[in-house]
């Protein structure tokens, strides 16, 4: 009888612990997977000091593969080599990449583009214009063999001027040896600052505006998967936006924003509100560095917000770039943009920074994506949170 009682728990025993050491010792092994990058891209993907890879696109895919069991690999390459790579399966997966009909036989694209790339021109700020068209028959540097100089010279008009890199493209502005130089927009943004160049800024309108996907090896269904998996994921979290703002936002000093709030509450004075009798005044900041301020204005069939006043007028002046927005009640709490204007702001840019004040006395300086989270899209253009 005991040696009965004995097998039966031992039996059980064993039961047991194959259900809890086994699969331990048999866990599954994480994927390796190999991110071929530019390395020549800032502020997207570069390299630092002693290799280190960063950039907003390494810092997204290491946000879409955290806690996916994955051995994420990093290889930084020229352009050129990351496309053959990619091909030849020697990396799995790389960013920045526009998709084509050609391309699109070649590789897998995820299911969202990471974002707009925006293709514009930058002039000297004293001799920034409005709208392209008024830079026709003036000298433009360009990256010889780039994307942007086919944008160029399919536009047409224009004396292009090609330089073997980006970096020299953008001194040929900083010498005065051309009008005008046409590149990525964040690209361009990084390497001005990083070189000083104060008083460059962008002409008004783009050239173009391309989407950027992640390209995936034909080969590697499963780790499409889990790009398309991740990304939703990084976008509903905030965490896009954590890395966006990072990378591709420049936050206001204390100077610029007193400047702000103080230019809204003085437009407040000019407000033409006989329904509501709550005059409003607004500021906009804007890239190049000019403030544009706006009112409230009601009438008996519609009213028009002062942020929505203040980005009409300078558009108007040309300026289509803006960094932060400001509204103001006559006690000087701060009025949130309407959902009107959370459209109209993020027709511009996620980017923009709108003033709110959740609790008396604290006002934070938000994205508008972040105000929006379900904007109306033309086509399939960006993403929400969905």
């Amino acid at each position: 009888m005991r040696c009965r009682f004995l097998a039966v728990f031992l039996g059980i025993a064993l039961s047991v612990f194959s259900f809890v050491v086994v699969p331990q010792a048999y866990a599954e092994a994480p994927i390796r997977v190999t991110y071929g990058f530019d390395r020549e891209f800032p502020p997207f993907s570069f390299e630092e000091a002693k290799g280190k890879a960063v950039g907003f696109d390494v810092d997204l895919i290491r946000a879409i593969f955290k806690g996916q069991n994955v051995k994420l690999v990093t290889r930084p390459l020229v352009w050129d080599h990351v496309l053959m790579e990619l091909s030849s399966g020697a990396i799995d997966l790389t960013t920045g990449m526009a998709k084509t009909k050609q391309r699109s036989l070649l590789f897998h694209f995820s299911e969202k583009p990471t974002l707009p790339m925006k293709i514009r021109l930058f002039t000297k700020t004293p001799n920034r214009v409005g709208n392209v068209t008024l830079l026709r028959g003036q000298k433009v540097s360009v990256k010889r063999g780039s994307f942007q100089q086919r944008v160029l010279e399919e536009f047409g008009g224009m004396n292009v001027k090609p330089f073997v890199t980006m970096v020299d493209a953008i001194h040929a502005l900083g010498r005065d040896e051309v009008q005008a130089y046409c590149g990525p927009e964040e690209t361009a943004y990084y390497y001005l600052k990083r070189f000083k160049y104060g008083e460059v800024s962008a002409v008004g309108s783009l050239l173009r505006v391309t989407e950027s996907f992640v390209a995936v090896n034909r080969d590697k269904g499963r780790i499409l998967e889990m790009v398309n998996k991740g990304f939703q994921r990084v976008v509903a979290t905030g965490e896009y936006d954590r890395i966006y703002r990072k990378w591709f936002v420049p936050e206001l000093y204390e100077d610029e924003l007193n400047k702000l709030f103080e230019a809204a509450s003085e437009a407040a004075v000019n407000a033409y509100a006989p329904y509501s009798k709550v005059p409003v005044g607004a500021a906009v900041l804007t890239r190049s560095g000019k403030t544009y301020v706006g009112c409230n204005v009601e009438t008996a069939k519609e009213n028009v917000s002062a942020i929505k006043t203040a980005m009409l007028k300078a558009i108007a002046d040309g300026e289509y770039d803006f960094r932060a927005v400001v509204a103001l009640a006559p006690d000087g709490s701060v009025v949130a943009p309407t959902a009107e204007d959370r459209q109209f702001l993020f027709e511009f840019g996620r980017g923009i920074l709108a003033a709110v004040e959740p609790d008396k006395g604290d006002v934070k300086m938000i994205m508008v994506s972040r105000l929006l989270p379900y904007p109306i899209l033309s086509g399939n253009k960006g993403f929400t949170y969905d």
